[in-house]
């Protein structure tokens, strides 16, 4: 037992080191910055019920946040983008969403989808009068934390991997605010906020573990196996020594009185 415990230690050593000086698995860091965007307001239409304003982003986005106040209730706003699509759910950013995110796994196939709406265009209306929120992604192939991982056969070949994932989300696209309003849309009145959030490339490096942490962990996961897998062994050892004790007492006792009889 002694013999196979430290032939285990030895290959879980050797294990954790190769995973340290040569990991296949990179974190690559982005900047997660809020940007406040400057909109430009494209005036009213004959009605005077129906507003638009237009602003762009050319950057690598992932969040999108459009907040606007003095809504009433029934009206609509739409967003929508010039070229390919965005994504939005309405438990985006929610506080009662429980950490919801875009990327779901699928527990029976272990695969991941996105359950938020793919669109070019998007519409909110307002349930109540007062302030309006409307949330969505750009890119959720990008990091939403600024950290993410990928695999690669080496640290150059990371980090072209990640430079290209950012490049490719780069690029000018024009966005467009509506509103549709059941009253009369006087001018100034509505004046919406937009802020999303940039990434670019910050660092790459690989994924690194502590092998003496990780040697700690791997003694004690050791000694716990082999203490459970002994336990209920030693325990019938010892119960079967314990009764083997008592029954050599009870003969022992029994051989006694009958000499004492004689």
């Amino acid at each position: 037992m002694i013999g196979l415990g430290l032939t285990l230690i030895l290959i879980l050593s050797y294990a954790v080191y190769g995973a340290t000086i040569d990991s296949s698995y990179y974190y690559y860091h982005t900047s997660n910055e809020g940007v406040d965007q400057n909109i430009s307001d494209q005036g009213l239409e004959n009605d005077n019920t129906t507003q638009s304003w237009t602003f762009s982003t050319n950057r690598a986005t992932t969040w999108l946040n459009l907040s606007m106040a003095g809504v009433e209730e029934g009206d609509t706003i739409s967003i929508s983008v010039s070229d390919g699509v965005w994504y939005h759910h309405e438990m985006l950013g929610e506080d009662d969403a429980d950490r919801f995110s875009c990327r779901q796994t699928d527990d029976s196939a272990f695969e991941e989808y996105n359950v938020c709406t793919a669109s070019q265009v998007h519409s909110l209306a307002a349930e109540v009068t007062g302030n309006i929120t409307f949330r969505g992604i750009v890119s959720p192939e990008l990091p939403m934390g600024g950290l993410g991982s990928l695999f690669a056969d080496s640290l150059a070949e990371a980090e072209a991997d990640s430079a290209e994932l950012i490049s490719t989300h780069n690029g000018t696209r024009i966005w467009t605010i509506t509103l549709v309003s059941s009253d009369e849309i006087h001018p100034d009145e509505y004046s919406p906020y937009v802020q999303t959030t940039i990434h670019e490339l910050v660092d790459v490096e690989p994924f690194e573990v502590n092998p003496v942490t990780e040697m700690l962990w791997s003694i004690a996961a050791l000694i716990g196996c082999f203490s459970l897998a002994l336990i209920i062994p030693l325990t019938i050892y010892f119960a079967a020594r314990a009764k083997e004790k008592r029954e050599e007492s009870v003969r022992k006792a029994a051989l006694e009185k009958t000499i004492d009889s004689e």
